[in-house]
């Protein structure tokens, strides 16, 4: 870890500390170009960043498409579950 770190620094490149706390900017295309560029760059060198990387995308891609499935459940189930939870409740003395 304390090579690529060093091997990062030489290059120019930001830390996967420092990348990480990009990756939201990055998503967003709020990043300078410069910084984007730097971010890009040490993601092609490092597979560990890299691999968060897509899987954040992927975290968030899915969460998008969630939000537009939003689908309300039926009041009767609903209370079908209620009633199904407090009838077999245990509750402690």
């Amino acid at each position: 870890m304390i090579l690529k770190r060093f091997m990062m620094k030489v290059a120019g490149l930001p830390s996967c500390e420092q990348v990480n706390s990009f990756l939201a900017l990055y998503m967003d295309d709020e990043l300078a170009e410069e910084d984007r560029s730097a971010f890009e760059r040490h993601l092609r060198r490092c597979k560990d960043c890299s691999a968060y990387f897509h899987q954040y995308r992927t975290t968030v891609e899915l969460v998008q498409q969630e939000r537009e499935y939003d689908i309300a459940l039926p009041d009767e189930l609903i209370e079908h579950t209620l009633e199904f939870l407090r009838s077999n409740a245990t509750y402690a003395d």
